[in-house]
């Protein structure tokens, strides 16, 4: 289930089932709020954010247990595609990190254009290493553009656990807030450039994240 509301001029989509696992209906749905959001006109931002202590914790292992070699690498085409769509969004969107953000979890964090994390609870991982499941190459991509090195090597090849305030200091988020203002401040963030002209902050971001882009798309 993801929840759609609007503030102002800032959606807010409110990820709310179990530990927020990514499957196939979560892959659809979201595709839909981006849609929305997307067809929407005048201001609008998208801000993302979880319930309880989960913003994510990454792909649903229980469904990814069922798939043989090659329906995993197609689940992980679609997840590739959701990732593009959110990096390249024709308007801003912000990560309000409410609790534990893991695995894909942390991936769908990283497409968005800014992250803001609860600073006291929760933590920030890519233990793609220790689940067997190698990041695609899009992925990997992902990872090395939006988090500057060596923090993002160590991420990858660790797959350490960083709370909020280390995450802030090692720039895998942008800021470590209380968590009572994780979502305000990510709704201050959107309504901030909720203005931006769509058609110029799509083509940037095309040509900003070409690189990304074109390997999420292989």
């Amino acid at each position: 289930m993801i929840d759609l509301e609007k503030r102002g001029s800032v959606f807010v989509a409110t990820l709310d089932l179990d530990e927020n696992v990514i499957d196939p209906p979560f892959v659809d749905r979201f595709g839909s709020v981006l849609d929305e959001v997307q067809a929407t006109s005048g201001p609008r931002a998208l801000v993302t954010t979880g319930s309880g202590r989960f913003f994510s914790t990454g792909l649903s292992l229980r469904y990814v247990e069922t798939l043989d070699a090659d329906e995993l690498k197609g689940f992980l085409s679609t997840v590739d595609h959701l990732l593009g769509r959110l990096v390249s969004a024709p308007f801003v969107t912000v990560a309000a990190i409410n609790g534990h953000c893991i695995a894909a979890g942390a991936l769908l964090s990283l497409a968005h254009d800014y992250r803001v994390m609860r600073a006291d609870r929760g933590f920030f991982a890519l233990p793609s290493v220790d689940v067997g499941i190698p990041f695609t190459r899009g992925m990997t991509a992902l990872i090395s553009r939006k988090v500057p090195p060596p923090w993002s090597d160590d991420l990858a090849i660790s797959g350490d656990r960083f709370g909020g305030r280390e995450a802030s200091s090692r720039h895998v988020v942008h800021r470590a807030v209380p968590e009572d203002a994780v979502v305000p401040m990510a709704i201050e963030v959107g309504e901030r450039h909720a203005g931006k002209d769509a058609e110029t902050l799509g083509t940037i971001k095309q040509r900003l994240y070409h690189d990304v882009l074109e390997a999420l798309d292989s």
